[in-house]
């Protein structure tokens, strides 16, 4: 039970990666992950444009999140609780980091 934050920011980051898959693959814009629920994905201008700016930064904010709790993970099993705290530090920047940049991004598409 000591590693349940853990487990779910690599199933979070394994969404993501998810989403963005879908996203590039299929159009499909996941609410809550790729468009905010108050959005309305007939609302964006440039779709295609859109795709190309979020699925990058979506792929990476995925991938840094899984490494980020399999790290943990890890460093619960050698007993390094202090190096385990900065990590989950180090988590929260990524995702509030990411988020913002997407979300940056999304007011020159819609």
């Amino acid at each position: 039970m000591d590693n349940l934050f853990d487990v779910a920011i690599v199933f979070g980051g394994m969404y993501m990666l998810y989403s963005a898959i879908q996203l590039k693959v299929n159009k499909l814009f996941k609410v809550g992950v790729v468009i905010p629920p108050s959005m309305n994905e007939r609302s964006i201008k440039d779709k295609e444009g859109f795709i190309s700016y979020t699925y990058p930064r979506l792929m990476g904010q995925g991938i840094g999140l899984i490494i980020i709790g399999i790290g943990g993970i890890a460093f619960d099993m050698m007993g390094l609780s202090d190096a385990h705290i900065i990590l989950y530090l180090i988590a929260l920047v990524v995702l509030l980091v990411g988020t913002r940049i997407i979300e940056n991004g999304k007011k020159k598409f819609y």
